[in-house]
């Protein structure tokens, strides 16, 4: 006989006045560092009698921010900053596709020193981003000193960005035909550091130590495309898709690709982690030549505007590869200072939704390392 039971994703279930949860359920802790923490999210399960997954339905929304209908009544520079803080994990990847949107309709071009830098912030927007899922690593393993060290990287992140913008978590970096600002050579070497710890850290390892089943949660390639899964959830299917592999798309056709043994492709829990750890080895080496080549880059980082902007009246689709996956925007411009219609494409509508069909099979026990493994912030979802 199934049993059907609410576990709720996040730090608490919602909760009455008397302080009694409701409706009752289980929460399902990713660890205290996790981006699920950060919000909440109810999955229906139906056990059967073996306690394995029989069917599950998701309910997002109890963060739903309204973004889309916020960056309408906003300016051109005013809706940045909203498109900074809907995944906070990596709110620059946010910046800059809208950043990158709104300048397509001006034809305009950032200057050469702000598409380096954009290149290796958006890199190192990645990094940060995939830290956070793998927290999750050390959590599982009991790791104390596993999780310290991921921990240490994040934050060391974090004070880079406050160093450069100002801000920890929500840099602010990108402006219409540019950036805010341009870093000195001790933030440089800072971020030398930086990167050497992140190389240093056996996420590989701690992912293979985690032992988990063969096979467990397997997401096939056409699942990928039937639920427009992208980035290295999608690539652990053999989904061969990565924007930054495409001509145009900021300085990417000018690096030299890093050689990185690629990990397996068999869709199934281990791949999806192994994907991430290897997403972040490419990272590294990608941020590395941005800083070679910017050393002989002088240009200025952004281009002078008015201080009205008002987009023609057209519309455009853009998306970038973010750490997720695809995140597009289209724009739709009546040719005033504020959007007519200003729609986002999330990678994590994706990949939650995908877990309603990959989480069928899954014993009780297993699921938090099934969820873990396709990555989701809550701001992103519940957008």
């Amino acid at each position: 006989m199934n049993q059907t039971e609410d576990w709720w994703l996040g730090a608490l279930a919602p909760q009455t006045t008397d302080g009694v949860a409701t409706p009752p359920g289980k929460i399902v802790d990713l660890g205290p560092q996790h981006p699920s923490r950060a919000g909440l999210l109810r999955l229906r399960v139906d056990l059967d009698d073996r306690r394995r997954i029989s069917s599950v339905a998701i309910q997002p929304g109890f963060l739903h921010r309204g973004a889309e209908k916020l960056f309408e009544v906003r300016d051109y520079r005013q809706v940045l900053m909203l498109a900074d803080r809907h995944d906070w994990q990596a709110p620059f990847s946010g910046e800059l596709v809208a950043a990158l949107a709104c300048e397509q309709l001006l034809g305009l071009s950032a200057p050469p020193r702000a598409v380096w830098l954009r290149t290796l912030l958006a890199e190192v927007a990645r990094i940060h981003s995939h830290l956070g899922l793998l927290t999750w690593v050390g959590h599982a393993l009991a790791d104390r000193g596993l999780s310290a060290r991921t921990r240490r990287a994040r934050d060391t992140c974090r004070e880079l960005m406050l160093a450069l913008s100002g801000n920890r978590l929500h840099p602010m970096l990108n402006r219409l035909g540019g950036l805010a600002g341009d870093p000195d050579p001790s933030w440089f070497k800072a971020l030398a550091q930086w990167l050497d710890e992140v190389d240093s850290l056996p996420l590989r390892d701690g992912v293979i130590d985690l032992a988990l089943p063969g096979g467990l949660a397997e997401m096939s390639f056409e699942q990928v495309q039937a639920f427009g899964v992208s980035g290295p959830a999608a690539r652990a299917s053999g989904w061969v898709g990565d924007l930054r592999r495409q001509p145009g798309y900021l300085a990417y056709s000018d690096l030299e690709w890093p050689s990185v043994e690629n990990p397996v492709t068999t869709g199934d829990v281990t791949a999806r982690f192994l994907w991430l750890t290897h997403d972040i080895q490419y990272s590294t080496q990608l941020v590395r030549q941005c800083v070679e080549r910017l050393a002989g880059i002088d240009s200025p980082i952004t281009t002078p505007l008015s201080r009205i902007i008002k987009l023609p009246d057209a519309e455009t689709w853009l998306t970038i590869e973010a750490p997720l996956g695809l995140a597009g925007i289209h724009v739709v411009s009546r040719g005033g200072t504020t959007a007519w219609r200003f729609k986002l494409r999330t990678p994590t509508f994706a990949q939650v939704n995908v877990l309603q069909q990959v989480l069928v099979g899954v014993p009780e026990q297993w699921a938090p390392a099934v969820i873990a493994s396709f990555g989701y912030t809550i701001g992103d979802l519940d957008k």
